[in-house]
């Protein structure tokens, strides 16, 4: 960030334009006017090749938002795109000289800091992201005729609320997916109720299952089933298929009354579901599966068993898509303290965060969401799920639940500290990743327009034990939907060995180092898994036990009122 008169809360607009950032590069480039004249110079003559029809640019091969051979073979089409990536690769030019030292001419011309370059980095994502005509040349596919028993839902209209924090409606009010029959559809039933959790058990589907159960622990603002989507299209479901023990918590949507409800509160939920597990399935340990922000409580919940000396309580750990060092986000990308402080304000005043509020108020750190946050996901396009698991999706992307004040204020203070320099306690005790010995499982999404996939590198390496870390397409959300049924043209990496300190010189010598497996990473957790899940044994014949009995059937109460 550039300093207080660029992020204050003034509004979304201001914090876009970054007004002192943009006049620090103006000042930049009227030191380089060499500079300008030939970029301005290779411009003109670029975009007189393309309206003359002789221009030879062309996207990167990688790039899929030109993928349909009609851009390539429609004469209006091709001139479109070839003004668009020669416009793009001029600016981006001005930008890097304005950051060099060298003015152009050989003398030494002070640079944009790097704070500004970061913003203006930013801001360059965001306008050429608005100007790409990809976005509104494609027409969206025709979807199939729907199967019987995989009905077609008709998105939310995804445009939300126009300004940062229009509280609007609530997004999660839309109609769209039944409950217990187009998502969350796994069977199993609620055995654990309280006031900030309902605890789901899974009914088993084979015979045998393995000891050690695993419990899903999920993200803070969205709704749990992401990791249930939809039938054949459900980790829950291929984890139970794969003779796994699995529960799963939901959180309730909290109002004005528990404004109170901190990252302690939520922390003492996971520990009593894990309580829970362990009383049901009368085995002390358990495997701990978060989802995106739910890592960051499943890896709070490790650090405090390993401080009161009950760190053998967790077999392994799971994080999808998680980040647990926020400074390891891109740069520019961290959060923005204006808009942070609006939300806190607001927080305050109203008890709760809503929904989309709460998503906003971290969306604002990032270039892509900031314009688009509830795009549909890479994997949507590429056939990775069905038409019906799709609608499915961005039901899940709009289905938000408040975020109490406490709560918020917390993780605004988890998401500003140094992970080499943790300040945060949970209850009363430090959270560490260097405490987390247990083997662990990470899944970074390649093409988050969020946070990069070194972030999860980044994570992989703070944690004290080794981790195994598998690098899927898609974003946050889309990267961890590869049902292995329709996954023959999906590939992932892993690495040759798992990450521990010094085990890599850094993300690029594990890329290099990895390899490409084809199909989907499902596959590859469950076998993963399945090694520290213990022996196998015969299959409960009912949910519940030792005096927590099925209450209601799932998905629970929490997410169906």
């Amino acid at each position: 960030m550039s300093g207080r008169d660029d992020t204050g809360s003034t509004g979304g607009l201001r914090r876009l334009l970054a007004p002192r950032a943009t006049a620090r590069l103006a000042v930049s480039m009227a030191g380089r006017p060499l500079s300008v004249l030939r970029r301005g110079a290779g411009l003109v003559a670029d975009l007189g090749a393309v309206g003359l029809g002789t221009s030879t640019v062309a996207p990167h091969r990688a790039d899929e938002r030109f993928a349909e051979p009609g851009w390539l073979t429609d004469p209006m089409r091709r001139r479109a795109m070839q003004t668009y990536l020669v416009t793009a690769g001029a600016l981006a030019g001005l930008l890097d000289d304005a950051t060099a030292r060298d003015d152009g001419a050989g003398a030494c011309t002070p640079g944009l800091g790097a704070d500004d370059e970061a913003r203006m980095r930013e801001i360059l994502t965001i306008v050429s992201d608005l100007i790409c005509p990809a976005r509104p040349a494609e027409a969206p596919a025709p979807a199939p005729p729907p199967a019987v028993d995989a009905p077609v839902f008709t998105p939310p209209d995804p445009a939300g609320p126009s300004t940062p924090f229009d509280t609007g409606t609530r997004r999660h009010d839309v109609a769209g997916p039944v409950p217990g029959r187009d998502i969350a559809a796994t069977p199993g039933a609620v055995v654990l109720r309280t006031p900030m959790c309902e605890l789901l058990q899974y009914l088993p589907q084979t015979d045998q299952v393995h000891d050690v159960a695993v419990l899903v622990v999920p993200p803070l603002v969205h709704r749990y089933y992401l990791a249930d989507l939809a039938p054949r299209h459900s980790l829950v479901e291929h984890l139970v298929r794969s003779r796994h023990q699995v529960f799963a918590l939901s959180w309730p949507d909290p109002g004005p009354a528990e404004r109170g409800r901190d990252l302690d509160a939520y922390v003492a939920a996971v520990l009593d579901a894990v309580d829970a597990c362990t009383r049901i399935t009368r085995r002390p340990r358990i495997a701990l599966l978060g989802v995106r922000t739910g890592g960051l409580l499943a890896a709070a919940v490790q650090s405090h068993l390993t401080a009161i000396g009950s760190d053998d309580r967790i077999a392994a750990s799971v994080y999808l898509a998680t980040v647990l060092d926020q400074s390891a986000a891109l740069p520019g990308f961290r959060l923005d303290p204006g808009a942070t402080r609006a939300a806190t304000d607001l927080a305050a005043r109203d008890g709760v965060l809503e929904g989309p509020v709460a998503a906003r108020s971290w969306t604002w750190r990032n270039g892509g969401e900031q314009v688009r946050p509830y795009e549909v996901t890479p994997a949507c396009a590429h056939g990775q799920i069905s038409e019906s698991a799709r609608g499915a999706l961005q039901h899940w992307s709009a289905d938000l639940l408040r975020m109490p004040a406490a709560l918020h204020a917390d993780l605004v203070a988890l998401a500003s500290a140094d992970a080499d320099h943790p300040g945060t306690t949970v209850l009363g005790t430090p959270v560490e990743p260097r405490l987390l010995t247990r083997d662990a499982y990470l899944v970074a999404a390649a093409d988050d327009p969020v946070q990069r996939w070194t972030a999860g590198y980044r994570t992989a390496e703070l944690l004290g034990g080794p981790c195994r870390m598998v690098l899927a397409g898609g974003d946050q959300a889309g990267a961890l939907l590869v049902p292995p049924d329709r996954a023959s043209a999906a590939s992932f990496r892993v690495g040759t060995e798992p990450v521990t300190t010094g085990a890599y010189s850094g993300p690029d010598d594990w890329l290099e180092r990895s390899r490409e497996r084809p199909g989907s990473w499902w596959d590859d957790l469950t076998e993963w898994l399945g090694a520290r899940s213990g022996t196998l044994r015969d299959a409960p014949p009912e949910l519940g036990g030792r005096r927590l009995h099925p209450l209601f059937p799932a998905p629970g109460t929490y997410l169906t009122r």
